[in-house]
């Protein structure tokens, strides 16, 4: 046996916690090109990265079958995004080995909706009684893990962070009205902490924006209880 080829890997991604729909394979082969099989080839998952083998080793040897093929198993991503690889090499030989750049992207939501459909209300300087839930979906199906920001914006069609109205209280008990780094939950939930109104009564605008572009606007009022 002289060398190891690439026996047609195809591109390697897949997101967070998914199993990639591609495996890794390789092929020995003799100088001449001819496929030599009873080889241990040796799969090493390399680089910053949770991903595995399925079963959750790093490593995995496989005997190359009669056409010098030997197929790494199923490849798992981890949480962690970005980019690692996977490293192809015969046991017990000097031969050159393998690289397979393999990537792992973020979990992607397409759709965002309210969990109820209740109006959220609130007197001036009071609290809202209803916290707003959502639930994230990719492709109709609900999807956990997905990164959000929550943020009280100006207006519509301006993003900017608002100054006034609505408010979240961060640990400290201090007015915030951006939340970043959220991340849905078991079915796709994201439940929010409680809102709080200021003085300014009005209507105001609550943004919530996912990992794949997905975007729900709430609407919140503030006014004065009717007597």
């Amino acid at each position: 046996m002289d060398h190891l080829e690439d026996a047609g890997t195809g591109k390697l991604t897949a997101t967070a916690g998914d199993t990639f729909a591609e495996k890794i394979s390789a092929r020995t082969e003799t100088k001449a090109g001819k496929p030599v099989g009873k080889v241990r080839v040796r799969f090493t998952v390399t680089g910053d990265t949770d991903a595995a083998f399925t079963g959750g080793e790093k490593v995995a040897t496989v005997v190359t079958n009669s056409s010098g093929v030997a197929t790494a198993p199923a490849l798992v991503a981890g949480e962690k995004t970005g980019g690692f690889t996977v490293r192809a090499t015969v046991v017990g030989r000097t031969v050159s080995g393998l690289e397979y750049a393999a990537t792992v992207t973020a979990r992607q939501a397409d759709g965002l909706a309210r969990t109820t459909d209740t109006a959220l209300t609130c007197v001036p300087g009071g609290e809202f009684a209803d916290q707003v839930e959502v639930k994230a979906t990719y492709k109709g199906a609900a999807v956990a893990g997905v990164a959000a920001t929550a943020t009280l914006v100006k207006a519509a069609d301006d993003a900017t962070e608002n100054d006034k109205g609505p408010y979240f209280k961060d640990a400290a008990g201090k007015t915030v009205r951006t939340l970043a780094g959220l991340k849905t939950g078991e079915n796709g939930l994201l439940k929010l902490p409680k809102l709080y109104a200021d003085d300014a009564a009005g209507t105001y605008l609550l943004r919530i924006t996912t990992t794949g572009g997905a975007t729900l606007t709430v609407e919140l009022k503030v006014a004065a209880a009717a007597s």
